[in-house]
């Protein structure tokens, strides 16, 4: 179903200073860390020379050693752009809140901010809508250019809602690709078709990948009160009388258990993941969650 009105707040007519300041900080924490970040490492091979004493010994090529009976090392250059392809699910699921903006309008924000802040330094930005099928997409391109068409897709209410097949738009996008770029995979994962892991393992042997989960407050905890509640499952519209107070703990105890699984798929497949609370500040939680990633590098 898509949305009447959308309380996404992006673009020119709306930047206030908080939010400039945090993109500007962003973006200078993203600077000069994606060849250290991901597999790729913003490098491509450039070719071999000889071994001199002092290189490093983790950069010699044994099988070129062989072949050519004298120590070789390989040489890289540095990428003078990196591609970074966001993927937002805008299925029905994400359609839900309790707070003020639905999950797909905080994570639309989130990804606007994201992008600008990526665009700020040279580097080339390519996103995807999708529900069940690519609603609206754009190949990486480098430029403001790419923004004001971001921006357009993203208050187009009608592009909004729908069911969801993960695994086919993983399919589709991974054959999209003729060269290495980062996903960032934005969902809220719920109603997730069996086998999606493997569509994750895939793409992430292809390509570099974050995932990050959307999630409100009623994800994860029902209600503390006793209320009698109806519940409807989003796809098969089927609808259940609940006891909030009686499901409660069980209710939370499943979604941790499911949250923690969704991590550790993208841990095993060696992807980044993050967890994002809609209460929370989304950049502060981007910022965050990249200050983390290299301190760990560094150690």
């Amino acid at each position: 179903m898509a949305i009447k009105e959308l309380l996404v707040e992006i673009g020119p007519a709306w930047s206030p200073a908080d939010v400039k300041a945090k993109r500007r900080v962003l973006s200078k924490t993203l600077e000069g860390s994606w060849s250290t970040l991901y597999k790729g490492r913003g490098m491509e091979f450039a070719g071999y020379r000889q071994y001199v004493y002092g290189d490093d010994a983790s950069k010699i090529d044994w099988h070129a050693t062989l072949r050519a009976k004298t120590t070789l090392v390989r040489e890289y250059e540095e990428f003078k752009t990196v591609n970074v392809y966001f993927l937002l699910d805008v299925s029905d699921s994400m359609l839900f809140t309790t707070q003020e903006k639905l999950k797909c309008e905080y994570a639309a924000e989130m990804l606007y901010h994201f992008a600008y802040a990526i665009v700020d330094l040279g580097d080339a930005v390519g996103y995807a809508l999708f529900n069940d099928d690519i609603i609206a997409s754009h190949y990486p391109s480098i430029g403001t250019e790419l923004l004001f068409r971001l921006e357009r897709d993203l208050l187009n209410g009608e592009n909004y809602g729908g069911g969801i097949d993960l695994k086919r738009v993983l399919l589709t996008v991974n054959g999209m690709m003729a060269e290495r770029v980062l996903f960032v995979l934005i969902s809220d994962y719920l109603n997730l078709p069996e086998g999606w892991e493997e569509y994750v393992k895939m793409l992430a042997v292809e390509h570099d990948l974050i995932g990050i989960m959307v999630r409100d407050p009623r994800d994860h905890v029902l209600s503390d009160e006793r209320l009698q509640a109806i519940v409807e499952d989003p796809t098969t519209e089927e609808r259940l009388l609940i006891d909030t107070k009686q499901y409660a703990d069980l209710y939370e105890m499943e979604v941790t258990k499911e949250e923690a699984y969704i991590a550790n798929v993208f841990t095993k497949a060696r992807a980044g993941f993050l967890k994002m609370d809609t209460t929370k500040d989304a950049l502060t939680q981007l910022i965050r969650y990249f200050q983390k990633r290299m301190r760990l590098v560094r150690l």
